[in-house]
């Protein structure tokens, strides 16, 4: 074909391209399937055979992280900031339903998924989501914990919010999530139409109901989280948390960034290890890798502050505040 003219060879197969995202972004939603997911789902389960545990190294440590929401009315601000977090890992939206199975006609949490997968539609962030039902949340975080992920592809750092007496925002009020059953979903006000549902969120607690988490169950699944290994993160005042705004106060001027948007510094302290001689541990690791994926997003620090360790300061080499 190229032999002969390749002004249409090359025609011909820009046609073709053309007709293929034509018909992949423009084809209506069919009840029969698609083919591209069995191919899809033939190329991962491949790769996640090919994801060697054995030959994971600091090097390529990623944050893959298993977030825990009670309530997404509340948590949208942490939702986000956990998902720039990641930076291309994986990220696992947990909620423990209280409850038993038993007596029960059917699971409780499937009703839910629909939900839950327009959220992260509506919050454009790239994250699984896993329910469990359990009868307490230390139990249901144990069972996230243990059976989140595929091969090499598990949870490594967990998530908490902040244990404390603030009342609960609802980030989610007055707007409605339209719920298509595919878990694609769009925002809209409020209106008495029958094509609009509300998610399948309960309000948010009033500062006169009590917690479903006390404080000893609190203390106790970091407890476990940190027996099983895994790196523990609490996030606090996430409420206030605007995240196109921290964004937008950093922006390039002139070609030299601007000095006066915030900045993250990272302090890696070693407290479960109190001999250790200097700030060169594994804990340090998701400390670090943290700040490089939150400077990716333009959040830098002005100096590299001096790092904290058991004994004593110590000043970090050369210059990189990432």
């Amino acid at each position: 074909m190229f032999l002969i003219s390749a002004i249409y060879a090359f025609a011909s197969i820009a046609f073709m391209l053309l007709l293929l995202m034509l018909i992949h972004y423009l084809c209506p939603i069919s009840n029969w399937g698609y083919i591209s997911q069995a191919l899809i789902f033939h190329q991962v389960r491949k790769y996640l055979l090919m994801l060697d545990v054995p030959k994971d190294h600091m090097k390529v440590w990623r944050p893959q992280v298993l977030l825990m929401v009670a309530n997404p009315r509340s948590c949208t601000g942490l939702i986000t900031f956990i998902n720039d977090l990641k930076k291309s890992s994986l990220y696992v939206l947990g909620h423990v339903k209280l409850g038993l199975l038993d007596g029960l006609a059917s699971d409780p949490v499937q009703s839910h998924y629909e939900s839950w997968l327009s959220l992260v539609d509506h919050l454009n962030i790239k994250a699984f989501v896993n329910l469990t039902l359990a009868d307490s949340v230390r139990h249901g975080v144990q069972n996230l914990l243990f059976i989140t992920g595929f091969g090499g592809m598990r949870p490594n750092t967990l998530v908490l919010g902040f244990y404390d007496d603030c009342t609960p925002e609802d980030h989610l009020q007055g707007k409605v999530i339209l719920c298509t059953g595919y878990g694609f979903g769009t925002v809209s006000p409020t209106k008495d139409t029958s094509e609009q549902r509300f998610l399948f969120f309960p309000a948010v607690r009033d500062i006169e109901q009590t917690k479903d988490l006390q404080e000893e169950e609190y203390v106790s699944v970091i407890a476990d989280a940190l027996k099983m290994g895994k790196n523990v993160i609490l996030g606090r005042y996430f409420n206030q948390f605007n995240r196109e705004e921290i964004l937008g106060s950093g922006r390039n001027i002139g070609g030299c960034r601007s000095k006066t948007g915030p900045f993250v510094d990272v302090w890696p302290l070693n407290l479960l290890c109190p001999d250790s001689s200097g700030y060169r541990h594994l804990l340090t690791v998701p400390a670090t890798a943290g700040l490089c994926a939150l400077r990716f997003l333009g959040l830098e620090s002005d100096k590299t502050p001096p790092l904290p360790v058991c004994g004593g300061w110590v000043e970090p080499e050369g210059r990189g505040g990432g």
